[in-house]
């Protein structure tokens, strides 16, 4: 286990969130959240937060990162961060750290978050019904997916890189113009489209499509403006026609029987376009399955934070999850260090 108090980190590609947890049974401290860019790295934005007054020193960090979380460095997909468990353990003078990717926290939080209560999850779908294989997916700077499966008295958190998997159309003619979506590199992704960037790079497509001019340059002025630009609007209408197709061929893959979760900055704020016929029309279309994919369960994530209380569900409960990461201990540094023959 990690020495309490941990320093809990949700690192993104756009931002970094940190907090505190004291102790295994308390709640974390308040978020600090800073812009990703303004920092070199995390050893830099981590004594920024820790310089703080009044702080409490913690002895380890659990770091969620937005990359792909290996055995060697880990750099963020979409942002030049790296990770180097024991250059930043020495350096901030932690007794241990530990990485995963992103997604592990977001998968833990749906063991806490009420159905029930709006201001946790928002259904959008079918009810929850039986404890099956949960998924969550979120587009934001990036497109990020993880599945939560139950292990017996465990959980298992599988996670993946599903928005690096090929993209394309699938209709003869849904009114996209697919020719003008491919990016320069030539491998057209899921997250190429489903993202932040992806929703800019829809709506220049269209635009181009349809000779109309605009000068979006962030995904908030597409959402901001859809109420009166047809390009905007429909531009969101395909974004969540995708998502529901992406998702639901992923809820495929999966069994997500126990329900399909959509976290990220994109989906709380196109909520209603969630709730149309459009999202859940893509989501079920997979003959001979629709059947059993119209009784998916499907939900909005509408708690703020919920990775930070999804790395507390974690360390509350080391022996209860199975999950994929990297971890360091001083201790073992140093009897390394003391195990080097001196140089002759």
């Amino acid at each position: 286990m990690l020495p309490f108090p941990v320093l809990l980190a949700d690192i993104g590609g756009t931002y970094a969130r940190f907090a505190i947890l004291p102790r295994p049974d308390a709640h974390p401290t308040p978020i600090w959240k800073v812009t990703t860019a303004v920092f070199p790295g995390p050893v830099e934005a981590i004594r920024s937060y820790l310089d703080r007054p009044g702080m409490v020193m913690p002895r380890a960090a659990c770091l969620a990162v937005a990359g792909r979380v290996g055995s060697g460095v880990t750099r963020l997909t979409n942002a030049p961060w790296r990770f180097d468990l024991a250059e930043i353990g020495l350096a901030l003078g932690f007794d241990a750290l530990r990485l995963i990717n992103d997604y592990v926290p977001l998968a833990a939080a749906l063991t806490i978050l009420d159905p029930a209560d709006p201001a946790d999850l928002l259904r959008i779908g079918p009810p929850a019904a039986g404890t099956g294989t949960r998924l969550v997916i979120g587009p934001g700077t990036g497109l990020g997916a993880a599945a939560l499966i139950t292990a017996g008295e465990r959980y298992l958190i599988q996670t993946t890189e599903a928005g690096h998997i090929g993209f394309g159309p699938c209709e003869p003619d849904d009114g996209l113009p697919w020719h003008r979506l491919m990016p320069l590199e030539g491998r057209l992704t899921a997250e190429t489209l489903l993202s932040g960037p992806g929703l800019v790079r829809i709506a220049r497509a269209l635009a181009a499509a349809r000779d109309a001019e605009v000068c979006w340059r962030l995904p908030a002025e597409i959402l901001d403006g859809r109420a009166g630009n047809a390009v905007a609007r429909e531009t969101v209408e395909q974004f969540t026609r995708l998502l529901g197709r992406f998702a639901g061929d992923l809820s495929l893959m999966f069994g997500a029987t126990g329900g399909v979760f959509l976290a990220g900055g994109i989906a709380p704020r196109i909520i209603a376009d969630l709730q149309g016929d459009a999202f859940h029309a893509a989501f079920e279309d997979k003959p001979p399955f629709q059947e059993g994919m119209c009784a998916v369960p499907r939900f909005v994530i509408t708690r703020p934070e919920p990775a930070i209380d999804g790395l507390a569900a974690l360390l509350a409960d080391e022996d209860g999850f199975l999950f994929p990461g990297q971890d360091w201990r001083r201790v073992e540094a140093d009897q390394g260090r003391a195990s080097t023959p001196a140089a002759p």
